[in-house]
């Protein structure tokens, strides 16, 4: 670069602190446990520690803690460390937001010596990142300077030590950044295409934005375009000796009588290229004044390097003051001669939804460059109203267009990144997670219309986290004048968006890959277990940034991107025995444990079990009399040691197999699931229906904090003989509830209303099931014999919890429709639920509350319970993820997988659930055999299924194939459709005229008497 622009970019990005108020003996050297020595460049170390305590203590978060002299040897429980080899000015507000959602998992390392690599046991040619030493953040803003010994291997890494982004300081994070095996955001190599104006020209234009007339000069260019674009025309010099000025002369003259021709009396010169930042480079000239032109843009063609561009292009006006009148507009109006630009701020969230968060603002003479460096960035709409912008829905319009806009442009960034190479990315898992769009914005036709300037890579956030410190001081330290409305934690009972969902305090990809299968007679189903989320809408792209507080909030969505991110990561290459395969409504486990990098080792009594070839290691054995647990666990665990199969887990996902799986898992010595007491002795209480009911009767005593848990509990009767009938009116009044004591999927259930009625039901059921062969899956294995329980009325709900240490990290509460009588069969839900705020804390409580009380305190478990008048009843626990539609409804509501969260507990890391609200809402009904065996064998039905499949208007999941569909007494779904919606009116609406349409609502099972109380 000549001498000129090195000159600017020198001066450019510098931070400065002005006093000191902190303790400056501190230990900043490199690690003792690793021994290497101080590089040169470490001279700038106080630097960076001095504007750190700098921004802590203006801002007030407390003063680092220097705790070095004592080494820490444990992980955190998450197996999370997201480390920023940077200076803090560039990542402070990422640094605090992580610490906030994940504490001592982020990690601000000032000297590459802190770090060290070794190779990688994924991939020799690879290495992995280890961290010796860092300055840790936590909640409340506290930091500490810590050793680590063993060292900690980075789960996520972001290198902004490089020349583009120090001013030319530093570019020893290079080779650290090297051949790395974790996740990365941005790679020198993306930076420096993401920063190439010509490129993401390319792309706003492909995704509707509009863009400058443009005339690109690219010097020997090495990135394609995708097409020709009417508003920007590429000259490209393969090679130096090629470089023609006097073919630029006659372009440039042309181009810009072309401008005069259109008014355009201004044109604007600019470098591309990631050195050039800030407005480096940049100049403005009269259209009808080409000398001055045409020596600019030689001048920067001599000295860009190799790759990059010059652009010459139009001067957009931005939108002048309107006419406002005296009486309407602010003291702070702006005036004539200024104007204003725009930068919006866009993640990559955990499930790779582009949202754009903050949009903020700088207003300066538009004569001159504007950037962050001579200005004070403002809100949009503050911008606006100093323009006399009066009328909200023309700034609210403007808003969306700009996010949504933006959200496209990152998408189609990350569309096109998945065509490149490891080599073209510069990094094995680099990514861009996080980017900064410029934009101007103008009027045309009458309407405000944001024209966009260019896009910045990773280090884009210093802006941002400025505009979030000042508010957030303005947020703790005005006194506000009360609003009319209030807001509750849990949200407006009245709007979906808030319910259903308990997160962590502190995930997942929601990639989700359709599978197509053959049912019986040839028929086909696309099964598409993703796809029907409406992307990048406008309540998507609000909901997500208009959450939680107002510091951090620009860049949530991309520290919640790299926390899954870094879980992801830690997975990969994990081992974990899985106790039973289940059937088919299983099948999408095993692919999706593939594409996860985790290795299953599958235990089945099936030898011809339709995952063995879709698993790691498929081991054959025959547990199916699970009255002999303790001898089967025995023996699968010598099967695992001679085979010399490491265990980094075990668990199971199949109702009948979770005491076994228990069992195996203690010897195995993996996570504890059941802390409390044996973790046998939990899963057979949990199982027991009796005994789980009769565990929580007993727990009378007070608990400061929750209701006694015994209110949760029913009377029940153990019943073994057709004579213990006559126990039941001792304990219970009439009516009953009559089940399977092991049983599952409410085959059996029934209402008894006297002591013969349990004689006769008793009978009934126990000479048709009695032994696994009868009826397989729904506990017959354990044994036949039943359990009478109180009736309640109420409303049925699933609560889905995620437990780790006895801690809830999260719960998602369903919607139950009524049951089809006389066996209970379940017909329809909706999620998130619908019920006012106090009943969805008080489920939630109650399903904690029921989990741990019997032992349960670390897993998934769906809790099954009825709210009734007096408040919550458990109906059953089932220890082991929840069935049917909710592990895919969670996945596409929440972007959270139960499968994935379930197989990190069992390798005893705690799962991360995403903290934010959701606007979508799933409502669904069940196919049953006995009413639609008819039409699930129907050519014209099958085809109407997968025409609304493919056109995403519905969401279709399967338990069983076509050819076992069998109208039996007792039976079980064979599948759900389900419908998207922003209110449970319109989902019910959407749900009703599918359910017409394709003949699923019959006099026989009424749809809408189903779908009444959502």
């Amino acid at each position: 670069m000549a001498k000129g622009l090195v000159e600017i970019c020198e001066n450019y990005s510098k931070a400065h602190g002005s006093y000191v108020e902190w303790d400056t003996d501190v230990n900043l050297s490199p690690p003792k446990s690793w021994g290497k020595p101080a590089p040169e460049k470490d001279k700038y170390i106080w630097d960076y520690y001095t504007s750190l305590q700098y921004t802590l203590y203006e801002t007030g978060h407390p003063e680092t803690v220097d705790r070095t002299f004592k080494p820490r040897s444990l992980p955190n429980k998450e197996h999370v460390n997201v480390v920023l080899l940077s200076s803090p000015v560039e990542c402070i507000g990422i640094l605090l937001e992580g610490g906030k959602q994940l504490p001592d998992g982020f990690h601000l390392v000032l000297s590459p010596s802190w770090l060290s690599k070794v190779p990688s046991e994924e991939d020799t040619s690879l290495s992995s990142l280890l961290l010796h030493k860092s300055i840790s953040f936590h909640s409340n803003g506290a930091s500490f300077i810590d050793e680590y010994n063993p060292p900690r291997r980075v789960s996520y890494f972001v290198n902004y030590f490089t020349d583009n982004i120090t001013s030319g300081h530093r570019n020893d994070g290079i080779e650290i950044e090297s051949g790395l095996d974790c996740p990365m955001s941005s790679s020198i190599k993306l930076c420096e295409l993401v920063d190439d104006k010509v490129w993401t020209r390319d792309i706003m234009a492909d995704v509707g934005m509009s863009i400058p007339e443009t005339l690109a000069i690219r010097r020997m260019p090495i990135r394609k375009l995708s097409s020709a674009k009417e508003e920007m025309k590429t000259i490209d010099f393969k090679s130096y000796d090629t470089l023609d000025m006097t073919t630029v002369e006659k372009e440039i003259s042309a181009f810009a009588k072309r401008l005069q021709l259109s008014q355009i009396q201004k044109i604007v010169v600019k470098p591309s290229g990631p050195k050039y930042l800030g407005s480096v480079g940049v100049s403005f000239h009269s259209t009808s004044d080409i000398e001055p032109i045409v020596h600019a843009a030689k001048e920067l063609l001599m000295e860009i390097d190799e790759g990059c561009s010059v652009l010459v292009e139009e001067f957009v006006e931005s939108v002048v003051p309107l006419d406002a009148g005296s009486d309407q507009a602010p003291l702070w109006s702006a005036s004539e001669g200024l104007g204003f630009r725009v930068r919006s701020t866009v993640c990559r969230d955990h499930d790779d939804t582009p949202v754009t968060t903050l949009i903020n603002c700088a207003i300066a003479d538009k004569h001159l460059p504007i950037n962050g460096d001579n200005t004070v960035c403002q809100s949009l709409d503050s911008t606006l109203l100093a323009y006399n912008v009066f009328d909200e829905s023309e700034r609210r319009e403007l808003e969306m267009k700009i996010r949504t806009q933006s959200a496209d442009v990152l998408k189609m960034i990350m569309e096109r990144e998945k065509l490149l190479s490891v080599e073209e990315r510069g990094a094995f898992r680099g990514q861009t997670d996080v980017t900064g769009i410029d934009m101007v914005v103008t009027k045309k036709a009458g309407k405000l219309v944001p024209v966009g300037i260019e896009v910045n890579s990773h280090d884009c956030t210093i802006n941002t986290q400025l505009y979030d410190f000042m508010m957030s001081l303005g947020e703790n330290t005005l006194m506000k004048r009360k609003e009319k409305t209030s807001t509750s934690p849990m949200g407006n009972v009245n709007n979906t968006k808030d319910k259903g969902y308990v997160p962590s305090q502190f995930p997942d990809n929601r990639d989700s890959k359709g599978s197509e299968f053959t049912g019986g007679n040839g028929a086909e189903f696309t099964d598409k277990q993703g796809g029907i989320v409406a992307s990048l809408s406008s309540t998507i792209q609000k909901s997500r940034y208009y959450s939680g507080k107002t510091m951090g909030r620009s860049v949530r969505p991309f520290v919640r991107n790299m926390i899954s991110r870094s879980q992801r990561y830690m997975m990969k290459g994990k081992q974990v025995v899985v106790i039973g395969g289940g059937g088919y409504s299983k099948r999408n486990i095993w692919p999706d444990a593939q594409d996860y990098g985790i290795k299953i080792v599958l235990v089945d009594s099936d030898a011809n079990h339709l995952a063995r070839n879709q698993v790691h290691r498929f081991i054959h054995y025959d547990f199916d009399d699970h009255q002999e647990d303790f001898a089967h666990a025995c023996n699968i665990f010598n099967l695992l040691h001679t085979q010399g199969i490491d265990v980094d887990g075990c668990l199971t996902f199949w109702e009948d197999c979770v005491p076994l799986a228990a069992l195996v898992k203690e010897m195995t010595g993996t996570k504890d699931l059941f802390t409390t007491g044996s973790s046998h002795k939990a899963a057979l209480t949990g199982k027991k229906k009796s005994r789980t009911q009769n565990v929580l009767s007993t727990c009378t005593a007070d608990i400061p904090h929750w209701p006694r848990t015994y209110l949760y509990s029913s009377k029940s009767v153990h019943i073994k003989s057709e004579n213990d009938s006559v126990l039941v009116p001792k304990s219970i009044q009439f009516p009953a509830i009559l089940k399977l004591e092991h049983g599952s999927s409410a085959v059996g259930v029934s209402v008894v209303k006297d002591e013969e009625e349990i004689r006769k039901k008793y009978h009934q059921i126990s000479e048709c099931l009695q032994t696994e062969s009868d009826y397989p899956g729904i506990g017959l294995g354990h044994d036949n014999t039943m359990v009478a329980m109180e009736y309640h009325k109420g409303s049925e709900h699933d609560v889905d919890v995620i437990l780790y240490d006895r801690k809830l990290v999260g719960a998602f509460i369903s919607d139950n429709g009524p049951t089809r009588r006389p066996y209970f069969t379940e017909t329809a839900a909706v999620m998130p639920s619908s019920l006012p705020e106090d009943k969805q804390a008080q489920l939630i409580v109650a399903a904690y509350q029921c989990c741990t009380e019997i032992g349960l305190s670390s897993g998934t478990f769906n809790v099954e319970l009825l709210m009734t008048s007096t408040g919550p009843k458990l109906i059953e626990i089932n220890a082991r993820m929840g069935g049917f539609y909710l592990r895919d409804w969670i996945k596409e509501i929440y972007g959270v997988d139960l499968m994935l969260c379930s197989l990190m507990i069992s390798c005893g890391v705690q799962p991360y659930v995403p903290k934010h609200p959701t606007e979508l809402l799933f409502m669904g009904i069940m196919l049953i055999p006995s009413a639609h065996a008819h039409i699930l064998h129907d050519t014209h039905f099958r085809t109407q299924l997968n025409v609304m499949i493919e056109k995403n208007e519905i969401l279709f999941t399967q338990y069983s194939e076509l050819d076992e569909i069998q109208s039996t007494e007792y039976e079980e779904p064979f599948g759900n459709i389900a419908v998207s919606a922003e209110t449970p009116e319109e989902a019910k609406t959407k749900l009703s005229a599918i359910c017409e349409q394709l003949g699923v609502s019959l006099k026989e099972y009424p749809v809408k008497t189903f779908l009444q109380y959502f």
